[in-house]
């Protein structure tokens, strides 16, 4: 709901008075975002850099190399002391501006070394050593754009390069015989104790990075839980690989475990939320359910709908106690989804499809409404006793 409709509401139901409603509207409207003031400033800066590598892509092949690197490092030189500059006069938007620009300049950079000295390299280490040179700049924004297309960069580039030592090779080829997604069931676990020691360490000094971490794991979470609940269903074409038991699977599952209860104990000991626990959980028990299931196309249907569910049951739940209206709002739209989603899976045909989905509809207005009888009886029960 926006300020505005809230402000009505409140002086509706005897909240404010008119005067605090014109001092709150005021307030508001001072300290308004700029949002198209920003947008416009971020598309300044990429014209800018796009200007001046299609000025040097110009002219590229008359260039010397050695102007070609005097020249880059003076503009790096120059986009610091701007930041710097913006930063000191606390011109915030200006200064991110710089720090974005600074940042794209320096992965121009690498690709300008690796094109003057002929470096043939892998694509992958380029973006890792470029994540490494921009993390300090990425620690001192304070606006998570940067850290949202840090962040996947970096996880992405490290596990690539860290799967090139053959003991980690290893390690990785272990986990990933234990049980479908194995491999990114620990990713997030791991990513997941990760988000929750920073944002308990640094929450107000790390704000934006903490917020783009919660932008991932979430995206993390939900593409995992789509791919399980859609793409194992496949497995049967092939054979079901979580059915070779070894002492390994055993040793992964029991750690995998044990991090979980871990993880919820340390949530549960600083009040953090449990939804994010509860997710982790049932990500690792349906996946250990799964190595127990006959190579059967249905059964893997049924335990990819009782997975989503499950999340989606689990959101839902919070959303309540919680209060949050727009996230419950959501799960309840993704569950609509599911259960049409279901139908087409059983029936196939749109006629059948749509009669069940009216009869469900009927179904769940049906339990509503004795849920509300049910809630007004006992409400009116105890205010008799009183």
């Amino acid at each position: 709901m926006k300020i505005a409709k809230k402000l009505d509401v409140w002086l509706d139901n005897g909240l404010i008075t008119s005067e605090q409603y014109k001092k709150i509207e005021a307030f508001e409207q001072n300290h308004k975002k700029p949002v198209i003031i920003g947008s416009l400033l971020g598309l300044s800066f990429f014209c800018i850099a796009l200007g001046i590598l299609s000025l040097v892509s110009a002219n590229w092949e008359i260039i010397p190399a050695y102007i070609k690197l005097s020249l880059d490092i003076l503009v790096l030189i120059g986009v610091g002391f701007g930041a710097v500059y913006f930063h000191n006069q606390e011109k915030n938007n200006f200064f991110e501006g710089m720090l974005i620009l600074y940042a794209g300049l320096v992965l121009a950079s690498i690709g300008l070394i690796a094109q003057i000295y002929q470096l043939q390299s892998d694509g992958m280490k380029a973006v890792l050593l470029w994540t490494i040179l921009v993390f300090p700049v990425v620690l001192i924004t304070r606006k998570v754009i940067l850290p949202l297309i840090w962040l996947p960069l970096f996880t992405t580039s490290s596990i690539n390069t860290l799967a090139e030592i053959n003991f980690v090779y290893a390690i990785l080829e272990m986990i990933e015989k234990t049980f479908p997604y194995a491999i990114s069931v620990c990713g997030i676990l791991l990513f997941a104790c990760i988000y929750r020691f920073t944002s308990y360490y640094f929450r107000t000094r790390l704000a934006p990075q903490i917020k783009a971490m919660k932008f991932w794991l979430g995206f993390d979470i939900v593409s995992l839980v789509i791919v399980m609940d859609l793409g194992l269903g496949l497995l049967g074409e092939y054979g079901n690989p979580s059915h070779t038991e070894n002492q390994a699977s055993v040793i992964v599952i029991s750690l995998l475990v044990l991090a979980t209860v871990a993880f919820g104990y340390y949530s549960n000991k600083y009040n953090y939320s449990r939804l994010l626990t509860c997710a982790l959980a049932i990500l690792l028990g349906f996946s250990i359910i799964f190595m127990a299931l006959p190579e059967n196309k249905v059964l893997y249907d049924i335990w990819g709908f009782l997975l989503t569910m499950s999340i989606l049951a689990t959101v839902v739940v919070y959303a309540l106690i919680k209060n949050k209206e727009k996230l419950l709002n959501i799960a309840t739209a993704c569950v609509a989804i599911r259960l049409f989603i279901v139908y087409i899976q059983v029936f196939g045909s749109l006629l059948t499809t749509g009669v069940g989905l009216i009869v469900s509809g009927v179904f769940f207005l049906s339990l509503l409404y004795v849920w509300k009888k049910v809630k007004l009886r006992n409400y009116l029960m105890v205010k008799e006793k009183k």
